[in-house]
C-alpha cells in the first residue's frame, strides 16, 4: 500500500537525510533517480523504501510493478522529494536500499580464495573523488574484469555521488573495501601479478597482461603508496608524447583494463 508523506517534520525525511552523509555504521544507503532503481531492481537488489512523486508514479507504473510487495512506498510532493535527495535536480524517485552489512574494510580472510576471481582485478590506493572511482567501476565492468576494489582511504562505496557515477553498473559489480597492501599480498598468493601504474614504470606495450593480474592505481599527484611499490611485480606506465606529465587517474585505470582485455582477445 502506498502512503502519503507532505509533512516535511515526517521521520522518513530525517532517515533519508541522515544517509546524505555516508557512515560506517549504516546499514542503508540512497539509490537516487529512474536509472539507479531499474538496475537495482534488474538484479532483486534488496530495498526498504521508494519515494516517488504523482507525475513519477504515472510515468513509471510498469517499474512500480517491478517493486516487491514488502517494500514501503511513498507518494511525496516534488518540494519534500528535493529535500531528501543529494542532486540539485532529482527526476521524481529516490530509493532506500540495503547493505547486507555496514560498510567496513575486508580482512584478508574474507577475500575469495578462488582463483578465477583473481583473472583482473582493479584496487585504488586513496581514489577520493567519486567520478573518478565511478568510472573506474564502469571500466571494471565493460572490460570483465573481477572486481574493483577501494582502500578505506578512498571515497566511500555507497557515496551517492560514487553511485550514480558508476550510470548503474555499482549493482552488477558492487565494490570491495580492503587494505591495498593486504589485497596485494592476496592477489599474488592467488598467482596474480600485482602492477603498480606509475609514469616512471615500464611500458605498458612491454608486459603481459594475459596473466592473472591486479592492477594498482593512486591518486592524483600522490600515486601509489611506497609500501605497495614494493609488493609489485611491475610498474606500468602508459606511453604518451613528451612534455605530459600525467592521465587522470580514470583515464589511466581504463587504459590499462583495456590493454588487458584487448591481449586477453589475441591470446
Amino acid at each position: 500500500m502506498v502512503q502519503r508523506i507532505q509533512s516535511l517534520s515526517n521521520p522518513q525525511l530525517k532517515r533519508l537525510k541522515r544517509l546524505h552523509s555516508v557512515e560506517s555504521k549504516h546499514e542503508e544507503f540512497l539509490v537516487e533517480g529512474t536509472h539507479l532503481l531499474t538496475e537495482a531492481l534488474a538484479v532483486s537488489w534488496p530495498l526498504r523504501g521508494v519515494y516517488y512523486t504523482q507525475q513519477w508514479a504515472v510515468d513509471n507504473r510498469l517499474l512500480i510493478e517491478q517493486i516487491d510487495d514488502d517494500v514501503e512506498q511513498y507518494l511525496v510532493d516534488f518540494n519534500w522529494l528535493k529535500q531528501a535527495v543529494t542532486t540539485q535536480h532529482p527526476d521524481g524517485v529516490v530509493t532506500i536500499a540495503q547493505l547486507d552489512a555496514p560498510v567496513g574494510v575486508t580482512g584478508t580472510g574474507s577475500l575469495s580464495q578462488e582463483a578465477r576471481d583473481w583473472s583482473l582485478v582493479l584496487a585504488t590506493d586513496g581514489i577520493q573523488d567519486p567520478g573518478n572511482a565511478g568510472t573506474l567501476l564502469r571500466s571494471v565492468v565493460g572490460f570483465g574484469a573481477n572486481r574493483l576494489y577501494l582502500s578505506p582511504d578512498s571515497v566511500n562505496p555507497v557515496h551517492p555521488k560514487f553511485l550514480r557515477s558508476t550510470a548503474g553498473q555499482w549493482f552488477r559489480s558492487p565494490p570491495g573495501v580492503a587494505q591495498t597492501k593486504g589485497l596485494a599480498e592476496h592477489a599474488k598468493r592467488m598467482g596474480a601479478k600485482v602492477i603498480v601504474a606509475d609514469m616512471k614504470g615500464k611500458s605498458l606495450w612491454d608486459l603481459d597482461f594475459a596473466r592473472p593480474t591486479m592492477f594498482v592505481v593512486g591518486a592524483e599527484g600522490s600515486g601509489v603508496r611506497q609500501e605497495i611499490r614494493k609488493l609489485a611485480d611491475e610498474v606500468c606506465a602508459i606511453p604518451m608524447e613528451p612534455g605530459v606529465e600525467s592521465l587522470n587517474v580514470a583515464i589511466a585505470g581504463t587504459i590499462l583494463l583495456y590493454e588487458a582485455h584487448r591481449q586477453r582477445r589475441l591470446a
